[in-house]
């Protein structure tokens, strides 16, 4: 199976994840570790110990004098039932003479032909182990010297030594097996029932970030790890839990205490507003004498209301939005939308070379005049913190998977989006430090100097959009609507910079 482009390559893990597997794993290698070593050395002492009746026997033969003598030249016969005994005599040159236990239907005897007589005589006194002639097997051999300057030789096969040797390691492996499939299943069950305290601990944790803040792990034997683990997190959670609430309540006091006096300051903002108007106008009229100071104050005064309604509006607009995030969502076609504001654009900026890329229709179901403001608020903030004639590209795509996130973004896709619309703002002018891009959507937060265009000094990112209405009016409330806005339409909005190769805004929309 082929890995997807851009996607991680799956690497095989043989070792188990999970705590309990892992201890169950853990117990039965030890545990085979032990039987094979006690196996083994059963075995090997087992072994040892009937080599050394074989070689107790064979001394007590090789001690025998005169007895059990192999009869002379012409008078060999064979014993009346089979043997692994086997008597015989090697002459000076190592050939076999007198052989004493060998039947028609057992001719097997030692092989001492890859060894001289030298070596033989060497050997006298001490067993050693030597090959069959016949199959397989293997002989216990004791030599002695005889009178005539060759030896006499005497020998046990050690079949019945490898055949019990066989059936031990055939019981081992059965008795093993059987063994490491009880003990497995005892320890399954006694993990699963050890580790249940810790796996209320983790029901507990899902329960709380799904949303219950009033759960607690169920109470354990204090005497445990577990159960002391189990307290503690409790005393950690109601902790939490009372600073949250305490979050919470402070946040929207808060926001009552800016939705409050953000309504009552509109009042105030238009009588200062209406009242330079009216000052205007009474100069024009002649009613007012002309004055370039007063002028010029009065002048400021206006531009400075007008500013701070914006913001005063903005701050509404995120106040209600936070209590109630309502949209009207229909059917729209966000090439249309993403039109009409670079033709609003335009207008403003005619000096600006505004570019659209719409390669195919995008349907989406989503509040037309929200997105209308994302987009405002976007191109604004291009044109505003660009130097004059460079260029702004707007476009509008459709994806089947969502492009990788810049490193700041906020927002989050719903699970099993098949399908997203995507849309992005770019501009090349001298783009934002990456150290300022994860504060970029926040709200009031002013960028440095660096994104500023000559002679605006350091705005902030969020102060475009001043045609929606929706800028902020240059308290960095801008990007913080349109996040707010991305947010409700369960899309992401993202940006990335290079700084002296402008910045890319990009807003993702589930569309299946």
């Amino acid at each position: 199976m082929s890995t997807p482009p851009g996607a991680r390559p799956r690497r095989f893990r043989p070792w188990p994840r999970s705590l309990g597997a892992r201890l169950t794993a853990t117990l039965l290698c030890l545990t085979s570790l032990c039987l094979l070593a006690f196996g083994t050395a059963g075995t090997v002492l087992l072994r040892r110990s009937l080599i050394e009746e074989v070689d107790d026997r064979l001394v007590r033969l090789w001690r025998t004098e005169g007895e059990d003598m192999p009869p002379p030249p012409g008078e060999e016969s064979p014993p009346p039932f089979p043997t692994d005994l086997r008597t015989f005599e090697l002459d000076a040159d190592g050939e076999v003479r007198r052989v004493v236990g060998r039947t028609t239907s057992d001719d097997a005897l030692p092989d001492l032909a890859d060894r001289d007589p030298a070596e033989l005589r060497s050997l006298v006194g001490r067993p050693f182990t030597a090959p069959s002639t016949e199959g397989d097997g293997s002989w216990r051999v004791l030599t002695s010297e005889s009178g005539d300057g060759g030896l006499r030789v005497v020998a046990q096969s050690l079949s019945d030594v490898e055949n019990t040797l066989d059936r031990l390691v055939i019981i081992e492996t059965v008795v093993g097996l059987t063994l490491l499939l009880a003990i497995g299943a005892g320890a399954v069950a006694t993990v699963r029932l050890q580790l249940r305290p810790l796996r209320e601990i983790e029901r507990t944790a899902q329960a709380i970030a799904g949303g219950d803040w009033e759960r607690r792990v169920p109470a354990q034997d204090p005497a445990t790890e577990t159960g002391r683990l189990g307290a503690a997190l409790n005393t950690m959670l109601g902790e939490l839990a009372r600073a949250l609430h305490e979050r919470d309540r402070s946040a929207e006091t808060t926001r009552r205490f800016v939705a409050d006096a953000s309504h009552e300051l509109r009042t105030p903002l238009s009588s200062i507003a209406g009242f330079a108007a009216l000052h205007r106008q009474g100069r024009e009229r002649g009613v007012v004498a002309a004055d370039a100071r007063t002028e010029r104050w009065m002048s400021l005064i206006e531009e400075e209301a007008q500013r701070m309604g914006a913001m005063v509006d903005s701050l509404l607009i995120l106040s209600r939005f936070d209590e109630t995030p309502h949209l009207a969502p229909s059917d729209v076609e966000l090439g249309e939308i993403a039109e009409r504001v670079v033709a609003a654009a335009r207008v403003r900026s005619p000096d600006r070379p505004i570019e659209l890329h719409v390669a195919e229709p995008v349907f989406a179901v989503a509040d037309a005049e929200r997105l209308r403001q994302v987009l405002d608020n976007l191109v604004g903030n291009a044109l505003l913190h660009t130097p004059p004639g460079t260029p702004v590209r707007v476009a509008v795509t459709r994806a089947d998977r969502p492009p990788p996130r810049g490193p700041g973004a906020v927002g989050t896709l719903p699970a099993g989006v098949s399908e997203v619309a995507v849309i992005t703002v770019r501009d090349e002018g001298r783009g934002i430090p990456r150290e300022e891009l994860p504060r970029l959507f926040d709200r009031f937060y002013r960028a440095g100097p660096a994104r500023a265009a000559p002679g605006t000094g350091a705005a902030a990112p969020g102060t475009g959009g001043g045609g929606a209405g929706t800028g902020g009016g240059g308290a960095g409330l801008g990007l913080a609507i349109s996040a707010r806005f991305v947010e409700a339409h369960e899309g992401t909005l993202s940006v990335d910079s290079t700084p002296g190769r402008g910045a890319v805004f990009t807003v993702v929309l589930p569309l299946g």
